[in-house]
């Protein structure tokens, strides 16, 4: 049972690791830049690869104008899909406002975005918008004439015109507005999924009953510890009697022999006479020490 939950344990542990190891952390400042156009600018667009729910970033937004033009305005976007595939505008910017650019005109702009914290799993959008005022000049030529008043001869006088067509034109003015939008993708957010939290939950499951496991087999293995030591005192102590056994009756059986070897050799030196062996040795030992007094 040790061996399969250690053994699960060890699987769900790598698919977590792969998991946070995907999710990045998103500690790590690894940023995209895209370069695109739109009718009247050259863009550049920067933001950080990976965000998470709740996470503060800031895209940088960089134009340069292609052309003369008034421009109304030029903004960015930032969005995020919602819960239901709703767009939900998270961040807005504007580079420009209501203004005459000219040729190789640079802009730019930072724009600070909060990602909500419901946010699901996916990419934020970005929409570029450009609107730009176009006018329009028309010219219309008008007849004119100049009248003169003369007289003919006398008295009678005669009233006449000679036309003289020369050009007038008066500018007539239209504008016009054009919108141009450009979509592109965002920071990736890095929010949980259903089958992260339950791969998180049995992961969690798993180790608690890993460490109580764990916890038991530590208290098993110093039982068995304190086992093996009373059983190697034991046996010590009963190797240690057995050698005092051996050792008392070793000893027994050489003061035995001892004995009866003594015994024979006092029965050799006296033979024949009725007393006790100890009585005899009584009686020779003691003429012994009379005779050396004496001497």
């Amino acid at each position: 049972m040790v061996r399969n939950l250690k053994k699960r344990y060890v699987i769900l542990a790598s698919l977590l690791v792969i998991l946070f190891c995907t999710m990045g952390v998103s500690g790590q400042a690894e940023s995209v830049t895209k370069n695109f156009t739109l009718t009247h600018f050259d863009v550049t667009f920067t933001f950080p690869k990976n965000v998470k729910p709740g996470d503060s970033l800031v895209v940088s937004v960089g134009a340069v104008a292609k052309s003369y033009i008034r421009v109304r305005d030029l903004s960015i976007q930032v969005l995020a899909y919602m819960e239901g595939g709703d767009l939900q505008a998270i961040g807005t910017a504007s580079l420009m406002t209501d203004q005459y650019i000219s040729t190789r005109d640079k802009f730019s702009k930072d724009l600070s975005v909060t990602v909500p914290t419901n946010t699901p799993r996916g990419e934020l959008t970005a929409v570029f918008s450009e609107t730009i005022s176009l006018s329009s000049y028309s010219y219309y030529y008008y007849p004119s004439y100049y009248y003169y008043y003369g007289h003919y001869g006398s008295p009678a006088y005669y009233y006449w015109y000679y036309p003289y067509y020369y050009s007038y034109y008066y500018p007539d003015t239209s504008s016009q507005q054009y919108v141009e939008s450009k979509v592109l993708p965002c920071s990736y957010v890095l929010a949980t999924t259903p089958e992260y939290v339950k791969l998180k939950s049995d992961y969690d499951t798993l180790t608690s009953q890993y460490n109580d496991i764990s916890t038991k087999y530590q208290q098993a293995m110093q039982q068995n510890k304190d086992l093996a030591d009373k059983l190697n005192q034991a046996t010590q102590d009963a190797n240690n009697t057995r050698m005092l056994a051996y050792s008392f009756m070793a000893a027994t059986v050489v003061l035995a022999v001892l004995a009866v070897i003594l015994a024979l050799y006092r029965r050799h030196r006296t033979p024949g006479q009725p007393t006790s062996s100890s009585d005899s040795g009584t009686s020779q030992v003691k003429p012994k020490k009379s005779a050396s007094t004496s001497q």
